[in-house]
C-alpha cells in the first residue's frame, strides 16, 4: 500500500489570509502590508507562486466571509501595483494573463446558489477596481487590455442592472483621478464603448461624460453620442430630467437618442447627481481663466443653468404630482444636498412651487420614508440663514424660503399643519444679524399685494406673519437674556424695531387718516382683526421684555415713546383724542419725559430729552446710583403702561391717568410745605389702587408690569398701603365677593338683586366646582405655576362679556316667547300682531275649552317654564362660576404683589402685617390653588429668614404690634382648619418670636405667657383644635435660643 505524500502548507501565508478577511480594518491593513511585503518579493517569489497569490487573491473577491472583499481588495491592488513597476514581468504576470484570471475566478459556477452568484458578480466589480487602481493598464500603455475591461464592466452592468451604478462610479472616479494622454485615451475609448452598448445616455453614462470634459477638456469626444454635443444643453434638459431619474423611455424610430435607463430605482440618490451638481455649481462661479468652463463642443451659454436644472429636472420632473414615492424620495435627498453645498445665490431658485408643495404634504403624510425625508430637508433650512441676505437682491435665501414655505400653506401656521418645527428652527437662532433679515423679510411680505385675496385670506395672512414676527421678537429677547448673563449686553435690537413697527400700525394708524396716506407696513390694509391679533402680539412682546430687568423697561419705554414720536411727527394729538383727554395725555408725556430712571443707559430719546432745569420734583432725594427699580422707574412705567393703555383703546385708562396725575401733584405740594415731614404720608400708598386695578385684569403683561411697578414703590409703601392687600384676601370668592372688589364695574347681578338673591346666590356659589382652577395644584410647586400661566391677554374680554350676556338674555328671552306661542297655538305677540290681537280678543275670549284639552295645554305650559327654570338655574352656575374665577384670579395676582414685598423687603418690620392675611386665606378659602399658593408664599418666606435675618422693629409700638400680630396667629392656630394651615401657624409664630427677641431679648416674657395662655386653653377648651406639633416646634425653637437668651 503506497503512502500519499505530505502536502506542504504555508502557515503564515494561510494566517495572512484569514487576516485579510478580518472585521477589524487595522488587522486587514497590516496583513495586506504583510503580504505585499513579506511573502511576495520582488526576483524572489516565482511566477507561479505568484500567479497562485494572485488567483488566490481574485477568488477571495468573491467571498461574502466577514470583510474579506475589503481586505483581499486592498491586497490585490497592491500586489498589482508592485507588479506593474517591475521592469520585467513573465508571461504568466501580463496584463492579459490577469484579465483572463479575472475573468475565470469570477464566473459563478454552473449549479450554484443566488446567493454565490451575486457573490461572484461582486467579485467581479471589486477585481476590475482592484486593477485599475493599480495603475498597471496604463504605466505601460495596453489599450487592447483596458478595451477588455470595459466590455467586462458594460457587459456586466447590462446584464446585472443592481450593478450597473457600481461599474459607472468605477469608471468615473477612476478617469477623475488619472491624468495624461494615455488616461485622456481609457477615457475616450469608455464613453466611446458605453455609447457601443448602449448605456451612454443613463445616469452612469452623463456622470461619466462630465467626468472626461471636465478632467479633459480638449478630449475628442464622438459628436454623435448628444445630439448638440453636450449632456447639459439647454435643448436637451427633457432629456437629461428622464436620465437622471433613470425612466426608461418607449422605443422609438430614433431610440439612440431617447434616455436608456432601466426603471429601476435605489433608495440612495445616484452618484451622477453629485458629478451635475457640481458641473452646475461650477458653471455658476466667475471662471479663473476665460476658457476654463468652456465644454467640448458646447459653449457656456448653450448649457442649462442651476435654474432651469431645478425647474426642469427636479421640480416637474422629480416633485410632479404624478411622481412616485421613491422619486420624491430622491428630489428630498438632493434638495438637501443642494442646500449643503451650492451657493447662497443659487438656493432661492430652489423654493418652486411643485418642490415646496411637496415638501408640506410630505411633512404631514402618513408615509414614513417619504416623511423621514422631508424632514431632513425641513432641518437644514436654519443652516443657510446669513445676515448677508441683508444685501442681496430681495433678501436673497431668506426670503425665497419663508415666503415660500408660507404659501405652501396658503399662509397658515406651517409648523402646526405640517406637524413640525420648520419655522421655528428658522426663527430660533441666536445671531441678531439673522434675525434682523427675517424681521425684515417678514415685514416686506406683510407689504406685498396679493391679487383676487378676500378679506379672510388677507386676514389669514396677517395673522401668520404677526405670528412669525412674535417668534422673532421672542428670539431676540431670549438672546438678550442669555447675552446679558454671559456679559456680552445686547440689547435686542430687532425685537424693538419690531414692536416699535406694531405701535405704530396698532395705536396711532387705526386713528389717523394721514397716517394711513403714507406708506403702510401692511399692504392693502390692516384688518380690523388683524390689529387686535397685533395689540395681543405687542403685550406678549412687552411682557417678555419686561423679564429682562432694566434692559426691559428700556425696551417698554422706548416702545411707548414712539407713540409720542409718531403723534409729533404727524401732530395728530388734536386729532385722536377729545380736548380734555388730550390735555391729560400731553401732562403725561410732560411728566415721563422729566423723569430720570436709571435704566436710561440704552435708551435713544434724543427728542424728548429734558431740557437742563427740567428735573422732576419726583426725582428728589433719590440717588443717582439707586438699585433698580427705584421709586421714578416705578412711576415711569406706571406712566408708560397707562399711556400705551390709553393709546390702545383702553377707556378706563383715562381716570387712571387722572388719578396718577392728581396724586403726583399732591405729593409735590406736600414737599414745596413741608420738606422736612418725612414721615408723613407716602404717595406710593396712593400708587396701591392704581397698582390694584391693573393687577385684577387677566393679563400676563399686566401681571408682570404690575409686579415690577410695586417693587419700585414697595420700600415706600406703608402699613395702610398693604392693608388695600390684605382686605382682598379676605373677600369671598363669590358674587357678591365680586361686587365688593369692583365696586366700579358693573356686575350682571346687581341689577335687581335683593338680599335674599345674594343668599341664594353664595350658596349656590359654594355647591358650584370651579374645576379650572381648584383641581390644578396638587403640590406646592404646582400651585405657584398655576398662578403664572394665563395665557390669554385680551384685554378687552371682560367688556365685551357684558354686550354678550346681554345678547344671550335677548336669545333666550325670544326663544321662551317662542316656546310658549307655540304651546298656546298662537303667534309672537310682537308689534306686527298688536292690531290683529286686540281685533280677536272678543272672538277668542268667548271660546271655550273642554277638560281635555285645558289638561293639555296645561301639560304644554308645565314643560315650557320647566325649561325655562333650568335654563335660569344653568346661567345662575355659570354667572357663579364666572364670579369665583374672577375672584380667584385677582386673589392670585395679589397673591403675587404679597411674595415679591416678602421677598424683596424682607427686613422691612411691615412684613408682620402680611402674616395674618395669609393664613387667614389658608384657612377660609374653598380653592386649593389658593390655599396651597398662600402657605408656599409664607414657607419660602420663612425659610429666608434664618439667624438675624427676620424683620426688622424699630419701635416699641410696632412691638406691641408684633406681639399682638403673635397672639393673632395663637387664635389662627387653635382654630378647626386644614394640616398646612396648622404648620404655617407654627411657622409664622416661630418666626414673630425670632423677630421679637431679635429686636429685645426682654420680649420673651411676653411670648412665654402667651404660649401658656395656649396650652391652657388647649387644656380647657374643647372647641381649640391647636396639634401638639405647634408646642413641639416651640420647644426645639427654645432649646436652639437658650444660649442666646441667658447669655
Amino acid at each position: 500500500m503506497s503512502k500519499k505524500r505530505k502536502r506542504e502548507v504555508d502557515v503564515e501565508l494561510i494566517q495572512v489570509y484569514e487576516h485579510l478577511a478580518d472585521e477589524d480594518e487595522p488587522t486587514r491593513l497590516k496583513a495586506a502590508h504583510t503580504l505585499v511585503s513579506k511573502i511576495f518579493k520582488p526576483g524572489v517569489t516565482s511566477d507561479e507562486q505568484t500567479r497562485t497569490i494572485l488567483t488566490r487573491l481574485f477568488r477571495g473577491l468573491c467571498s461574502g466571509r466577514k470583510a474579506a472583499r475589503l481586505g483581499f481588495s486592498v491586497a490585490l491592488t497592491e500586489l498589482l501595483s508592485q507588479l506593474s513597476s517591475e521592469p520585467t514581468i513573465g508571461e504568466e504576470l501580463s496584463a492579459s494573463a490577469i484579465v483572463d484570471i479575472l475573468e475565470s475566478q469570477t464566473v459563478p459556477e454552473g449549479g450554484t446558489s443566488r446567493q454565490d452568484e451575486r457573490d461572484h458578480y461582486f467579485g467581479r466589480v471589486f477585481a476590475a477596481d482592484a486593477v485599475l487602481k493599480s495603475g498597471m493598464l496604463f504605466q505601460k500603455p495596453q489599450p487592447d487590455q483596458w478595451l477588455r475591461m470595459l466590455e467586462i464592466l458594460c457587459a456586466l452592468a447590462i446584464r446585472k442592472p443592481w450593478l450597473r451604478q457600481e461599474c459607472g462610479w468605477l469608471l468615473a472616479t477612476c478617469i477623475a483621478s488619472s491624468s495624461g494622454e494615455t488616461a485622456q485615451a481609457f477615457a475616450v475609448d469608455a464613453i466611446e464603448t458605453l455609447s457601443a452598448n448602449k448605456l451612454i445616455r443613463t445616469p452612469e453614462g452623463v456622470a461619466i461624460w462630465l467626468t472626461t470634459v471636465r478632467v479633459f477638456p480638449h478630449a475628442k469626444l464622438p459628436k454623435s453620442t448628444w445630439k448638440h454635443g453636450d449632456p447639459l444643453a439647454k435643448k436637451d434638459v427633457v432629456l437629461l430630467a428622464d436620465i437622471l431619474k433613470d425612466a426608461r423611455t418607449q422605443p422609438e424610430a430614433d431610440s439612440d437618442s431617447e434616455a436608456q435607463g432601466s426603471a429601476r430605482w435605489s433608495a440612495s440618490l445616484h452618484f451622477a447627481w453629485d458629478v451635475v451638481l457640481g458641473e452646475l455649481i461650477r458653471e455658476s462661479s466667475p471662471p479663473v481663466d476665460g476658457n476654463k468652463n468652456a465644454t467640448n463642443g458646447t459653449k457656456k451659454n448653450e448649457r442649462i443653468t442651476f435654474d432651469i436644472f431645478w425647474k426642469k429636472v427636479v421640480d416637474e420632473s422629480l416633485f410632479s404630482p404624478t411622481s412616485s414615492t421613491e422619486r420624491k424620495a430622491w428630489g428630498f435627498a438632493l434638495w438637501k444636498k443642494v442646500l449643503e453645498v451650492a451657493p447662497g445665490e443659487l438656493l432661492q431658485s430652489t423654493f418652486t412651487p411643485q418642490a415646496t408643495s411637496c415638501l408640506s404634504n410630505s411633512l404631514k403624510s402618513s408615509e414614513r420614508h417619504l416623511q423621514r425625508h422631508a424632514v431632513k430637508v425641513s432641518q437644514t433650512f436654519h443652516t443657510r440663514l446669513a445676515a448677508t441676505d441683508a444685501d442681496a437682491p430681495f433678501q436673497g435665501f431668506t426670503r425665497a424660503c419663508i415666503r415660500a414655505l408660507l404659501q405652501s400653506v396658503s399662509y397658515g401656521d406651517f409648523d402646526l399643519i405640517t406637524k413640525s418645527k420648520t419655522m421655528q428652527s428658522l426663527t430660533d437662532v441666536d445671531d441678531e444679524g439673522v434675525l434682523m433679515v427675517i424681521a425684515s423679510t417678514l415685514m416686506s411680505l406683510a407689504a406685498e399685494t396679493i391679487p383676487e385675496e378676500d378679506d379672510k385670506q388677507l386676514l389669514t395672512r396677517q395673522k401668520a406673519l404677526l405670528n412669525l414676527q412674535y417668534k422673532v421678537v421672542t428670539t431676540s429677547l431670549r438672546n438678550a437674556e442669555h447675552s446679558e448673563a454671559s456679559g456680552k449686553g445686547e440689547t435686542a435690537t430687532t425685537a424693538r424695531s419690531i414692536m416699535k413697527v406694531w405701535t405704530r400700525d396698532a395705536c396711532i394708524s387705526a386713528h389717523s387718516e394721514s397716517l394711513k396716506a403714507a406708506k403702510t407696513h401692511f399692504a392693502p390694509k390692516l384688518m380690523s382683526d388683524g390689529r387686535e391679533f397685533m395689540k395681543e402680539r405687542l403685550t406678549l412682546g412687552l411682557e417678555q421684555a419686561l423679564r429682562l430687568g432694566p434692559a426691559g423697561c428700556s425696551i417698554l419705554r422706548d416702545t411707548v415713546l414712539e407713540l409720542h414720536s409718531m403723534e409729533k411727527q404727524h401732530k395728530l394729538t388734536s386729532t385722536l383724542f377729545e380736548q380734555d383727554v388730550s390735555d391729560l395725555v400731553r401732562q403725561a408725556w410732560q411728566r415721563l419725559k422729566s423723569l430720570s430712571i436709571s435704566f436710561d443707559a440704552t435708551t435713544e430719546t434724543s427728542s424728548v430729552k429734558s431740557g437742563p432745569g427740567k428735573a422732576s420734583s419726583d426725582t428728589a432725594g433719590e440717588s443717582a446710583e439707586a438699585p433698580f427699580p427705584t421709586f421714578t422707574d416705578g412711576l415711569c412705567l406706571l406712566y408708560c403702561l397707562v399711556l400705551f393703555q390709553i393709546y390702545t383703546g383702553e377707556h378706563d385708562a383715562v381716570e387712571i391717568l387722572q388719578d396718577l396725575l392728581d396724586s403726583q401733584a399732591r405729593r409735590t405740594e406736600s414737599k414745596e410745605k413741608k420738606v422736612a415731614n418725612e414721615e408723613g404720608a407716602d404717595p406710593a400708598d396712593a400708587m396701591m389702587e392704581i397698582i390694584l386695578s391693573f393687577a385684577s385684569r387677566p393679563s400676563k403683561f399686566l401681571k408682570r408690569i404690575t409686579v415690577q411697578i410695586f417693587d419700585a414703590f414697595a420700600p415706600h409703601v406703608t402699613r395702610n398701603g398693604l392693608e388695600s392687600l390684605s382686605r382682598i384676601l379676605a373677600t369671598k370668592e363669590n358674587a357678591q365677593g365680586q361686587q365688593e372688589m369692583f365696586q366700579a364695574e358693573d356686575v350682571d347681578m346687581q341689577d335687581g338683586d335683593d338680599a335674599s338673591t345674594n343668599q341664594d346666590e353664595e350658596s349656590l356659589d359654594s355647591a358650584v366646582e370651579v374645576e379650572s382652577i381648584s383641581a390644578d395644584a396638587s403640590n406646592s410647586e404646582e400651585a405657584k405655576s398655576a398662578s403664572s400661566t394665563e395665557d390669554s391677554d385680551e384685554d378687552s374680554a371682560d367688556a365685551s362679556s357684558d354686550e354678550e350676556g346681554s345678547a344671550d338674555e335677548d336669545e333666550e328671552l325670544a326663544a321662551f316667547d317662542a316656546a310658549l306661542a307655540s304651546a298656546l297655538g298662537t303667534r309672537r305677540l310682537d308689534q306686527n300682531d298688536v292690531a290683529a290681537a286686540d281685533d280677536g280678543s272678543e272672538s277668542s275670549s268667548d271660546a271655550d275649552m273642554d277638560d281635555d284639552e285645558m289638561m293639555e295645554l296645561d301639560s304644554k305650559l308645565a314643560e315650557v317654564f320647566r325649561g325655562r327654570n333650568e335654563q335660569s338655574s344653568k346661567n345662575k352656575k355659570k354667572e357663579a362660576k364666572d364670579a369665583k374665577e374672577n375672584v380667584v384670579n385677582f386673589k392670585n395676582r395679589v397673591l403675587d404683589l404679597m411674595e415679591s414685598y416678602l421677598k424683596h423687603q424682607q427686613q422691612n418690620g411691615l412684613c408682620v402685617h402680611l402674616i395674618l392675611p395669609l393664613l387667614g386665606l389658608i384657612r377660609t378659602t374653598q380653592t386649593k390653588q389658593l390655599g396651597d399658593r398662600g402657605f408656599n408664599t409664607l414657607q419660602q418666606y420663612w425659610s429666608r429668614c434664618k439667624g438675624s435675618n427676620v424683620p426688622t422693629l424699630s419701635t416699641d409700638s410696632e412691638v406691641q404690634e408684633a406681639i399682638s400680630i403673635l397672639q393673632s396667629v395663637h387664635d389662627e392656630a387653635c382654630m378647626e382648619s386644614s394640616s398646612i394651615h396648622s404648620t404655617a401657624t407654627s411657622h409664622t409664630s416661630i418666626l414673630l418670636v425670632k423677630t421679637l427677641v431679635e429686636y429685645e431679648p426682654a420680649n420673651i416674657g411676653s411670648i412665654i405667657e402667651i404660649y401658656a395662655a395656649t396650652r391652657l386653653r388647649q387644656l380647657t377648651d374643647q372647641k381649640c383644635r391647636v396639634l401638639p406639633g405647634f408646642f413641639t416646634d416651640w420647644n426645639n425653637w427654645c432649646q436652639t435660643a437658650r444660649g442666646k437668651i441667658a447669655g
